[in-house]
């Protein structure tokens, strides 16, 4: 480990073991099989960020392919082929379409989001200052918080049905999960925002 050493037996010291033990360990089992350092080592730190990344993004990539494959149903089920006398669509099946597809545009503009977000610097996540500690433990939370939401709401579009796509209903599952998300990301980005 790179990190500054506390004096030993300091109240530092034991609060960077919860956070290191707790935390770490918590977001290393939603990872999975990824090797996850808890931004405790310099030369790990990118990869990490990456870690934590790519997870909640393909998360909300795996969520929009859910959704992408039950629109592509009912689009099949509910949408004529256009012929000379009916060119296009019914109006109500059009309108439906582009909410549908609106929501799937929405779930890539997050896994964008996810994707390209800063990546913490060392200095700014462990460094001499005083508040070091908390700022490694508020970055472990967030970062705990964004992959949660983002496994929940793939987890969720996998529930879904194409009768609930038919109704409209999709949105009243998703859409919540999908706030969650925005949510944990804007938290994570506002933590590694300079001061």
């Amino acid at each position: 480990m790179d990190l500054p050493t506390p004096a030993s037996g300091s109240s530092a010291e034991r609060r960077l073991h919860e956070i290191e033990e707790g935390f770490e360990r918590e977001l290393g089992a939603l990872l999975g099989s990824v090797n996850f350092s808890g931004y405790s080592d310099r030369a790990r730190l990118r990869a990490d960020d990456v870690a934590i990344r790519g997870f909640a993004g393909g998360k909300v990539l795996e969520a929009k392919g859910v959704v992408g494959g039950l629109i592509h149903q009912w689009r099949k089920a509910h949408i004529p082929e256009p012929t000379r006398e009916q060119p296009f669509p019914p109006d109500d099946a059009a309108n439906h379409l582009r909410r549908l597809q609106e929501f799937e545009s929405r779930l890539a503009a997050i896994e964008l989001r996810i994707r390209s977000a800063a990546a913490p610097d060392f200095d700014v996540v462990w460094n001499q200052r005083a508040d070091g500690i908390a700022v490694l433990e508020a970055l472990l939370k967030a970062d705990t918080r964004l992959v949660t939401m983002a496994r929940d709401l793939a987890m969720r579009a996998h529930d879904l049905t194409l009768d609930q796509i038919a109704a409209d209903h999709s949105f009243h599952t998703l859409s919540p999960a999908a706030d969650a998300v925005e949510a944990a990301l804007r938290e994570r980005s506002e933590l590694l925002t300079p001061r």
